[in-house]
């Protein structure tokens, strides 16, 4: 054992334990330097993690839109209704005036709907696809720079 340490105390002469001098301050100083910093980084978690999650729930209300429009095809307003159901958004999701449908034969060449691949001289049945879409608006919780103060969320499934 050192000849000065005190047992008492943890002291070795003047000196504390810890090895540090009187630093009164200078964490306090330190977090007021860095937490505008950190506050900046959680606010652009919470932005992007936001955004993530309406981007999922779009992702997830457009496939719902595409069972519905497997059965039902023809019902534009049913398959809206089906989508804007499925989940409560703040802001209304925003949709095309029809989901446009597209045929081609099994090549992938795009053929009219009311025609034959054998006709055309192509292999293998029509393959009808229908385009389901959506988007809502985002805004973030702070105005960054570069970044539009309104985004758009979008999502499309390509239904067989």
């Amino acid at each position: 054992m050192p000849k000065r340490f005190n047992r008492d105390c943890g002291q070795r002469g003047g000196e504390i334990a810890s090895g540090g001098g009187n630093h009164n301050g200078s964490v306090a100083a330190e977090f007021a330097l860095m937490a505008p910093l950190l506050v900046l980084i959680a606010t652009g978690v919470a932005d992007f993690g936001m955004l993530a999650a309406r981007s999922a729930g779009l992702a997830a209300t457009a496939r719902i839109g595409a069972e519905y429009a497997r059965t039902y095809p023809d019902d534009i307003s049913g398959i809206q209704h089906a989508m804007q159901s499925a989940m409560s958004f703040g802001p209304p999701l925003t949709f095309p005036a029809s989901f446009p449908r597209s045929c081609e034969c099994n090549d992938e060449t795009p053929i009219n709907c009311s025609a034959s691949c054998a006709t055309v001289g192509r292999p293998g049945p029509n393959r009808m696809f229908i385009r389901i879409t959506a988007s809502q608006p985002f805004s973030p919780l702070v105005p960054w720079p570069g970044i539009p103060e309104m985004l758009t969320a979008a999502t499309e499934v390509r239904l067989q």
